[in-house]
């Protein structure tokens, strides 16, 4: 006999809308190279699935946070180019080029350090700089770059693939920042021409075509998510995630709901309990927030989520609609949206997405849209 699922909650990653994603982003940045940023296991969704499905879409160029992610993917995808944002640390060096794996160096001390183990070899080694504009995170400091300006040769024993800084507020169209780093990048740039320009991430796309410059390195834009509220760039929901009611109940007036009886009822309500909670990654701060769907008409979340639990006022769903134990619920989909969710728990969709749970069925689709 087989063993019962672990769980009836499904989490359905759809790798088609991710290849249409990177499409609609080069058709946005038009001119620009489109690389793909799959670090933290592109998001929590697989950066292996979709660095392949990318790969076989055309994309050549992917971006990772650590060394051991990078490593990971080199097994899978052994032909494409590979980039460490952490750069080249200390006891990381060997395994930068034994994988055949480009650091991003960030600092006067890691140029240095790459460029001694590229000076004893027959072929330049390979890396891109990233250069701080005004985030004040990583990357090459003022006195850094004016130093790396002053004396470009401490670049001379380098293969530099890109010059590229990141955007602090760029998913804020209106604040003035992004225009002072974009003049900060261009004043950098016409000292320091060498390489591919690269300052846009998915929020950088969205700015215009003043931003892109020769390569976009698109992230949560891949993953279905719009780079702020109002902002619409045509991407496709890549995340589907459902869970089952477990429980139906008519809760009287004035009855409370969940821990710490934070909702009150006003009148007599229909209460579904559905089974999934902060266990699974639906982050607490929803509650009395967020809402799900049935069959594309919503319902709010009452009371607390806890840990394997919710409870949805299911009261004014449209008759029609009839919410049963097994019913399923949309937590994330085209009705409740990643971006939805994340106003909801007063956070960003970065958050929702590498917060998803390990107990949800994980079912990877790969099916174009029927036209």
């Amino acid at each position: 006999m087989a063993p019962p699922p672990r769980t009836a909650s499904e989490l359905v990653i759809d790798l088609a809308a991710v290849r249409a994603n990177w499409r609609r982003l080069g058709e946005l940045a038009a001119g620009a190279q489109v690389a793909a940023t799959v670090k933290a296991d592109a998001y929590g969704l697989g950066a292996i699935p979709v660095a392949q499905a990318l790969a076989q879409e055309g994309c050549t160029e992917f971006f990772v946070a650590e060394v051991s992610e990078g490593i990971d993917l080199r097994v899978a995808l052994p032909e494409v180019d590979i980039f460490v944002l952490a750069g080249a640390h200390p006891g990381t060096t060997d395994q930068l080029i034994a994988h055949d794996l480009a650091p991003v160096l960030i600092s006067a001390e890691q140029i240095q350090r790459w460029s001694l183990l590229s000076s004893v070899r027959t072929d330049r080694l390979r890396c891109s700089l990233h250069l701080d504009t005004g985030m004040n995170r990583t990357g090459l400091d003022a006195a850094d770059t004016a130093a790396l300006l002053a004396d470009p040769s401490k670049l001379e024993q380098l293969d530099v693939v890109h010059v590229m800084s990141h955007l602090a507020s760029a998913d804020d169209p209106d604040t003035t920042q992004n225009e002072r780093q974009l003049a900060a990048y261009h004043r950098i740039r016409t000292e320091l021409p060498i390489g591919v320009a690269s300052l846009a991430s998915t929020s950088g796309i969205a700015l215009g075509p003043p931003f892109h410059f020769d390569h976009v390195r698109p992230g949560i834009g891949l993953y279905g998510s719009d780079p702020s509220p109002g902002q619409r760039l045509g991407l496709q929901p890549v995340v589907h995630l459902h869970s089952h009611v477990l429980q139906v109940r008519t809760v009287a007036a004035g009855d409370t709901i969940g821990y710490g009886a934070t909702h009150t009822t006003a009148g007599e309500r229909r209460v579904a309990t559905i089974g999934v909670g902060y266990a699974d990654g639906l982050l607490r701060a929803q509650s009395g927030r967020g809402r799900v769907a049935f069959d594309g008409h919503t319902a709010p979340i009452v009371g607390r989520v806890s840990m394997d639990l919710i409870t949805v006022d299911i009261s004014e769903l449209p008759t029609d609609i009839a919410v049963t134990a097994g019913s399923t619920a949309e937590l994330i989909g085209p009705t409740i949206t990643i971006d939805d969710v994340a106003v909801a728990a007063d956070t960003i969709p970065y958050e929702i997405l590498t917060s998803l749970g390990r107990r949800y069925r994980r079912r990877i689709v790969d099916e174009p849209a029927a036209d």
